[in-house]
């Protein structure tokens, strides 16, 4: 083997193979395969970052290679120096606004001051205010533009004054890859974990449901709260209905939706009925805040109000119930069923438990009023301190013009499949207005007390769909699921159903995640692309100064002493620019968030574009970045160690 030939050892071409491998580990849902490649590869490359920084950053290689990309007539060591000599009497200084460092403050003083700007401006106009907001939209549009040319130009300044030309036009495309890549992806996962975070608002981490409804269901409930990772349990009913507002106008026979529904040109709405245990809903699904954030007051879970008494129905045989449920105890204690059937039978229930109308508001409404009381709200014309309360969402509320203190009636249009009776309703007072932020479910979805919905749903029955679940860690919810159904379902026929959050919306999650994979795929090609420019300004290195790599390696340096030269050159390249696109990339995330994109929450469900800055987020774009700059100073590099010192200086 000759000198000038590359001495390395057997195993690092394999490494670097495996190394390829890493982005392996991005693909969340895969074969085995797959994910072993990405951990083989993440391996391969921590081993090889390793050699590098305990080989190839030290003695002379490091030196000569940031020689190499360093401007000329910089030397830090050389500026110091000079400050202490005595200045030539005829030297006449250069302006200050031709040197580098005046620009440099110039451009990072003016973004400084742009973002002061922006910050001021979210603190001093209420976001609420649409026409606010649209007045000054074209001065806050100029402002992110201004800081955004501004940061730009001075980490170009900033660049210039360290590196030549070639190193500067090869940081910059570095720069503009990451910077675009760390953008996108902010905006991606906070797109992601906002979706999360309203779906997981409005609906628990698991839910546990039966076909034909538990009536056993405290039980049930008890048990659930032993299991490892449950913060939370309460019961619920769902049933899907139709609600209208109520104005105190004559009712008419015959109009639509059946007779009771006053006038012929009432609005209605087809929503979905969420009926919760007011006590224990605040375990498993975020409702107090949702209902602070629409009325604008703290209203209590307990303000949902319902006087029905519902039928107690026996829990079933221990033989038909799973071996988990039949050894839990009844919190209300042996023999409760027999108290509590007893009791309910001495009641009055009235022949119709459904239209309550006429019990709880006075005859007199049901006519035309008189002309004097025309102008006097319905809700001051009757009691409804005996109503049964409602929350709907503020999409809703808007949609059918409604307020706290208005009366609604839920109309269930699927009483009877024959159609031989009337649809029943109840009338109910809107006690609060809540706003998830998630527009289906601010204009579709209303929750009333549970027992109201039993009353529809089960006909009066002291049975529910089903119990929510809160984890203490969200993530945890395949393995409690898992854990659930191998516990309850031991028979051939799944008799209970577990819904994990991830499968409540699947396609939804589903799309966004590819989404993201693809848009990181795509602007990953940006980085890769600005890969070439180093590799081509590597090359064209070792071309010009092929008479002193061939002085060096007569001098005694070896092949791969003169490869880790042009790699620390080019792994130089890009640490400044993956450093320097994350520093624009974060101010490019905080311009979004200070300018607050506002979206159609008809189109993308939610009201503003969402951006999540992550650690660790930051940190695979860098790595990323450095692992596609390190491949592209493979090639100049083998070509430098492969120079013979003979064929360097023939012609000098």
């Amino acid at each position: 083997m000759s000198r000038g030939e590359v001495r390395e050892h057997p195993a690092l071409p394999a490494l670097y193979l495996l190394a390829l491998g890493t982005p392996a580990l991005a693909v969340t849902e895969g074969p085995t395969w797959v994910s072993v490649i990405g951990w083989a590869g993440a391996i391969s490359l921590a081993l090889l970052i390793i050699r590098f920084v305990l080989v190839g950053f030290t003695g002379y290689e490091r030196l000569v290679g940031l020689r190499i990309i360093r401007r000329a007539g910089f030397d830090p060591l050389a500026s110091a120096s000079s400050s202490d000599s005595t200045p030539d009497p005829g030297f006449e200084p250069t302006p200050v606004w031709t040197r580098g460092p005046f620009w440099l403050a110039l451009f990072w003083i003016t973004a400084a001051l742009g973002l002061i700007a922006l910050v001021g401006f979210n603190y001093t106009v209420d976001r609420d205010d649409a026409a606010m907001l649209e007045l000054f939209k074209p001065l806050r549009v100029g402002l992110v533009f201004y800081v955004a040319v501004a940061s730009f130009a001075g980490l170009l300044v900033l660049i210039g004054q360290r590196f030549s030309v070639f190193g500067t036009t090869s940081i910059i495309g570095v720069v503009l890859g990451v910077a675009a890549l760390l953008v996108v992806q902010s905006v991606a996962t906070g797109f992601q974990h906002e979706f999360e975070r309203r779906v997981l608002g409005v609906y628990a981490h698991i839910n546990v449901t039966r076909a034909f409804g538990i009536s056993e269901y405290r039980r049930f409930e008890g048990w659930l709260r032993t299991l490892p990772g449950v913060e939370g349990a309460s019961p619920f009913v769902y049933y899907a209905m139709a609600l209208a507002p109520y104005t105190g106008g004559p009712v008419t026979e015959g109009s639509p939706g059946g007779a009771g529904v006053a006038g012929s040109d009432v609005k209605l709405a087809s929503v979905l009925v969420k009926g919760i245990e007011p006590s224990t809903a605040d375990q498993v699904i975020d409702l107090p805040p949702h209902l602070e954030r629409g009325s604008g007051r703290v209203i209590p879970l307990t303000d949902l109000r319902s006087s029905y008494e519902l039928m107690p129905v026996p829990d079933r045989a221990d033989g038909d119930l799973p071996q988990v449920i039949a050894a839990t105890p009844d919190p209300r204690g042996p023999g409760w069923y027999d108290d509590a059937i007893t009791r309910w039978n001495t009641t009055e229930h009235g022949e119709d438990p459904f239209r309550i109308g006429r019990t709880h508001i006075d005859d007199d409404v049901w006519e035309d009023p008189p002309d004097a009381t025309l102008d006097i709200p319905v809700q001051d014309r009757i009691d409804t301190s005996s109503l049964p309360t409602i929350f709907i969402g503020v999409g809703l509320a808007r949609e059918l013009d409604l307020g706290e203190g208005d009366i609604v009636r839920l109309v269930d249009p699927g009483a009877t499949f024959d159609h031989s009776e009337e649809p029943k309703f109840v009338y109910y007072l809107v006690a609060g207005v809540f706003q998830a932020g998630f527009q289906e479910y601010d204009s579709r979805l209303v929750y009333v007390d549970i027992k109201e919905l039993q009353r529809f749903k089960f006909r009066g029955k002291d049975i529910v769909s089903g119990v929510d679940l809160r984890l203490s860690d969200q993530d945890m919810a395949e393995e409690v699921g898992a854990a659930i159904r191998d516990a309850l379902n031991t028979t051939e026929m799944a008799e209970y159903s577990v819904l994990e959050w991830q499968k409540l919306n699947e396609n939804l999650f589903s799309s966004i995640r590819t989404q993201k994979n693809i848009i990181t795929v795509i602007l990953s090609l940006v980085i890769f692309v600005a890969s070439f420019n180093v590799l081509s300004a590597l090359w064209t290195m070792v071309i010009r100064r092929t008479p002193e790599v061939a002085i060096i390696m007569s001098m005694g340096a070896t092949g791969p002493q003169v490869a880790r030269i042009f790699q620390v050159t080019g792994m130089t390249i890009g640490l400044a620019g993956s450093l320097a696109g994350v520093v624009f990339g974060l101010v490019m995330c905080w311009l979004v968030q200070l300018y607050g994109y506002t979206l159609d929450p008809e189109v993308y469900f939610i009201e503003q574009l969402p951006v999540e800055i992550s650690l660790v987020q930051i940190a695979w774009i860098l790595g990323l970045g450095l692992v596609i700059c390190f491949i592209a100073t493979i090639p100049p590099s083998l070509r430098a160690a492969r120079l013979r010192p003979v064929e360097g200086l023939r012609y000098e």
